[in-house]
């Protein structure tokens, strides 16, 4: 009795079993051949994901679609198909001057360092490469532009049609550049364009253009110095012709050209008159021993000596000694001449001084003084150097996958804290 009950209860099991097979096997046949949507599918098998669910896989897909896969296709694109070869030409120079008006730099010779003057120079150099005033400048001379916005290049690299003078520099920015070594002064340049021709032309006119600013500053300069030189000569010369002059009529008032000449005209006729003197007092000495004083010829001998020493007496006058108030002597007029003379010999130096210094600027304000000296010229590229295709394509797919982990971190985050 016992086994039939067990073999009924096992009876009934088996039916149970193969009715849930059944219903289950139609159920799979109905899920596999039916025609709803997913949603469908999904609510008819009892699968049906949550909306929280449904937002974070439309957000993952618009990540990885925006962040992965969208940067590297365009970066395969472009720089595999799309972006145009730039060629980059080098120049080094250094900044010399051939002035000797500029001076020693005491602490250069000693440090081995460039002069303040050159290291100025430089940092005009520079600046004037990029600044707008070279644009200007090179655009009348080569038609800069015109190289930058070529029709057989990409449009993301070349130089937009319609750009102002702001966006030029921006764009001229990003393709010279310039790096000044502090120790030697050297300036490198380097110069892009989508041509090897045109990289060397354009860095070849800046170099040139430079020059030409760096010597227009020095210009403006010795122009100024070369109109200070002139007033000097200038002053110089009318104070030597107003001396002069005065010169002239105090030799005309006095008779006396030199105080040397006069003096050693006067000493030799003094000298003359006294020997003269003193054979008429031998002779008269001589005669006096046999003849009278009264005698006539006594006479006449006494009023010679007499004359004599009269005429050294008024010599002695026009040397030195008291006159009257209408004359004047040698030592009065030697006062006055000897300043005149004086300030003539000042005033001659002053003037040959400013000969000298106005011949010597006129010299140095003709030549060059300022030089870019290229010891290595603007070079003809070979071969394109940029855009580092290889190089971009990685560093977008780097930054591309950084950038996508980063975004999925957070959505992963914001759905378990939903979650939660």
């Amino acid at each position: 009795m016992k086994n039939l009950e067990q073999d009924t209860q096992r009876s009934s099991a088996l039916q149970k079993s193969r009715s849930a097979a059944k219903a289950l096997s139609a159920t799979a046949r109905k899920l596999r051949f039916s025609t709803s949507n997913r949603s469908s599918l999904y609510e008819a098998a009892g699968l049906r994901p949550r909306f929280a669910d449904r937002v974070f896989r439309w957000a993952a897909m618009c990540v990885t679609v925006s962040f992965l896969l969208l940067p590297n296709i365009f970066s395969v694109l472009y720089y595999g198909l799309i972006a145009s070869d730039q060629y980059q030409s080098e120049a080094r120079f250094v900044v010399r001057t051939s002035s000797p008006a500029i001076g020693k730099d005491q602490l250069g010779k000693i440090t081995g360092l460039p002069s303040a003057k050159i290291v100025q120079d430089t940092q005009i150099v520079t600046n004037f490469i990029h600044s707008r005033a070279i644009l200007e400048i090179l655009e009348k001379q080569i038609g800069v532009r015109a190289k930058f916005m070529r029709e057989d290049t990409d449009f993301l690299a070349r130089l937009k049609s319609d750009a102002t003078y702001e966006e030029f520099l921006d764009y001229w920015d990003s393709m010279v550049k310039t790096s000044v070594s502090p120790s030697s002064g050297i300036i490198t340049v380097t110069a892009r364009a989508f041509s090897g021709n045109d990289s060397r032309a354009v860095l070849t006119a800046v170099i040139a253009a430079s020059e030409r600013t760096i010597n227009q500053l020095s210009d403006r300069i010795w122009k100024d110095v070369v109109a200070t030189s002139t007033t000097n000569l200038d002053r110089a010369s009318a104070k030597l012709q107003e001396v002069r002059e005065r010169m002239a009529r105090q030799q005309n008032k006095t008779g006396v050209l030199t105080i040397e000449g006069a003096s050693a005209m006067l000493s030799n006729l003094m000298t003359s008159l006294q020997k003269e003197k003193i054979e008429l007092e031998q002779s008269y000495a001589v005669k006096l021993e046999n003849v009278s004083k009264e005698a006539p010829q006594m006479r006449v001998l006494a009023r010679e000596i007499q004359s004599k020493q009269a005429q050294i007496d008024d010599l002695q006058r026009q040397i030195a000694g008291p006159t009257q108030a209408s004359e004047q002597n040698l030592a009065n007029v030697s006062t006055e001449l000897s300043g005149l003379q004086f300030e003539l010999q000042l005033a001659e130096q002053q003037f040959a001084a400013s000969v000298r210094s106005f011949e010597q600027v006129q010299f140095i304000s003709k030549q060059q003084l300022m030089y870019l000296d290229s010891f290595l010229e603007p070079s003809l590229p070979d071969e394109a150097l940029y855009p580092r295709r290889a190089f971009w394509i990685l560093i977008v797919g780097i930054a591309s996958v950084f950038a996508w982990g980063l975004c999925m971190g957070a959505l992963v985050l914001t759905r378990n804290k939903f979650a939660g």
